[in-house]
This record gives structure tokens, sequence and C-alpha cells, in this order.
């Protein structure tokens, strides 16, 4: 399942706000038009939880980065081509809401760029590359769009499972103009930058009453880390082989509570931990061998708890139990525990679903009271 973000560019009566000033473009023979975006999905999701999760909101409120480039001819790569000029600013421009600029546009479907641009001329052509939130909330050391496409020095995620964030990044597209894309869809892909972890449960017993109160997981974790896009020009202009750097030596003891309201284990299908902050997201990783899952819950209404190794969670994996030994970017890992006994420019950019990896389960069998 994709959920599509469509952004449009809308012909304007009149320009606000301020123009690319320092770009030398031609003015076109017909009203220059503003452009503006329409993106419904950052509404829709923090995650993009599906399957066993369930997904919430992203705040109207929240923004993300576009990187715009201009340049005469084919693209050449982002900064291969004596022509190569940033259209927008050179360290991206923030794209929010309509409706949360002009309080007045109650529930607007656009979202626009803080700075007003307009499009060149048809002889340019446009490159953009995005990223999102626009907001990291602790600030890395450095985030730029270069030749080898995101770069992210110093990227840190939060203890605080409420504070975390799903990072994305697209696709480069380039060779965009009025002539040629008119009325057709300028195409963005999102991908996750992160792993997710989440969790599950479920019981066999349909006589005895379980009731899960919190989870807590435990263990040396990378918190910090440097992400490369990784485009080679040379080969590929769009897309990368996207990597994480760090020093294996700056993992820490972190402890990670996830935010989900306390429900009654289920002996049918798997219970869902639902709320906005139910999924771990975290910088892709050797999994610790240290790593352990604290489960507090009420078993016939008497409190109780069980600590478990995660390496100790597995799948069929063709008969043989096997372990998740590394997260990986892009895929969610569910961890269940058991129980048991006018001339318009549109841009559609969409987000890649997380892939699901087989889910992993760990049966508590011998309960203490």
């Amino acid at each position: 399942m994709k959920k599509m973000l469509l952004f449009a560019a809308v012909s304007a009566i009149a320009l606000t706000g301020c123009v690319n000033e320092d770009f030398n473009y031609e003015q076109p023979e017909n009203q220059p038009q503003l452009m503006r975006f329409d993106a419904p999905v950052m509404k829709q999701t923090r995650a993009n939880i599906v399957g066993e999760i369930s997904g919430v909101k992203y705040p109207a409120a929240e923004n993300f980065i576009v990187f715009c480039k201009s340049y005469t001819g084919s693209f050449k790569g982002w900064t291969n081509s004596d022509d190569v000029t940033d259209y927008f600013k050179s360290n991206g421009d923030t794209v929010r809401n309509e409706s949360y600029m002009t309080p007045e546009l109650v529930d607007s479907k656009y979202w626009v760029t803080d700075s007003a641009y307009i499009w060149p001329a048809k002889s340019y052509n446009l490159a953009f590359a995005a990223y999102s939130p626009a907001k990291l909330i602790t600030e890395p050391t450095s985030i730029e769009h270069t030749e080898k496409g995101l770069q992210i020095t110093g990227f840190h995620t939060e203890e605080d499972a409420n504070k975390q964030y799903d990072l994305m990044y697209t696709s480069r597209k380039y060779d965009m103009n009025s002539l040629t894309n008119g009325n057709a869809a300028v195409p963005l892909v999102f991908h996750h930058a992160l792993s997710s972890i989440v969790f599950s449960s479920q019981k066999s017993d349909i006589n005895a009453e379980y009731h899960i109160d919190s989870v807590k997981i435990n263990g040396d974790f990378i918190q910090t880390a440097d992400f490369d896009q990784n485009i080679d020009e040379t080969s590929n202009l769009e897309e990368g082989d996207a990597m994480w750097s760090f020093n294996p030596a700056s993992a820490s003891n972190i402890t990670y509570e996830p935010n989900f309201p306390s429900f009654n284990v289920p002996s049918a299908a798997p219970a869902q931990f639902t709320s906005g902050t139910s999924a771990l997201l975290l910088i892709p990783q050797d999994v610790p061998d240290n790593a352990t899952v604290t489960v507090y819950y009420k078993m016939n209404g008497m409190e109780a708890e069980e600590t478990i190794e995660l390496k100790k969670f597995t799948y069929d994996n063709g008969g043989t139990p096997t372990t998740i030994d590394t997260w990986e970017k892009g895929i969610r890992y569910v961890y269940r525990i058991a129980f048991g006994k006018n001339e318009r420019i549109y841009f559609e950019p969409s987000v890649t679903d997380w892939v699901q990896h087989t889910t992993l389960i760990y049966t508590i069998n011998n309960v203490s009271n």
C-alpha cells in the first residue's frame, strides 16, 4: 500500500512574499505561477505503521524541507554542471500546511514554502529532493543535500519514545519543467531512514486473564550516527544505497518505554499496542547482545513481570528457529509476547511502506505470581 502526497503549484493572480531574486531567469510569457503544495499524507501518519500496529496522524503543524536546483539542458548531477544553481535556498526551504501559516484557511489541502517561488521560463529545468521532518529535535552537526544525496552528521535519536520521529528522505526527481510536465505529476518518493521496532501480544489459554500495563526495552544502543544517502552520480543520478555509520564504542545503556494504553491480552488475533509512540524508531544497528524486554502485566489480577532477552524472540525460518541480529533501515520488526499455555505543476510524492519482517515470537510459559 502506498499513501500519496500531492504537491500542487497553482497559478497566482498576484505574487506575495518573496521570490528568488538572486536567480537570473526570463519572465514567463504567461502569468507567473506560485508554487504551492498539497500533501495530505503528512496529516495521516507518523511512522506509516500498518498490519498489527495502528498508525497515527502526522500533525498539520509539522513540516518538511525541499531542495531545488535549476539548470539548462539535461541533469548531469547535483553540482557537476556549470549552470547548476540553487533555486530554493542552498539549505532547502521549509514546506508547511497553508492553514498553519494562514489560520483562516482552515483545513487547507495545500502546503506552501516559507518563501514564495515562481517557476522559471520553460528553458530551465528543475531538480527536487526532500527530507522530513524539517525540524530535527536534537540538532545534528550538519545536514545538507550534496552530489551524494542527503548527508546528516550527528543524527541523534531520543531516549523518550514520545520525542522520536520518522526520519525520511526522497529519491531525486530531475528535468522537471513547465513545458514537458505541464499538468502531469512530478513524483518524489520518501524512504524511511530508521528501523521500526514494535510489539504485539497474544494468549493461548482462553481461561487465563492477562493485562499488559507496560513494556521496557533495555540495552547498549547506538543513539548518534551519520547518515549518507550514498548516491553514485557516475551510475545513478536518482537513488543511492543509503547507509548509517557510527562508532560501536559510542553505544550507551538506554531504557526505552513504548507508550501505549494498557490492554487485556486476547486469545484471537494478536493485540495491537496502539498509540502514537508504540513504535520505537531507532538507528539501524546490530541488536545488542544484552538487550532485554521487561513486560509488566497482571495475571488474573495479580501483578507480575517477566524479563526476556531480545534475541530469544525467534521466527520460523523453514523449520529452524531464527533470531534477528541486525535491524535494517526501512524495516518494521514485530516482537510478539505470547502467553501460553491552469498549467498547473503537480508534485506527487509517495511514502514507501515499512517492509515488515516476519513476526518474532517469545512465549511465556511459566508465569510467576
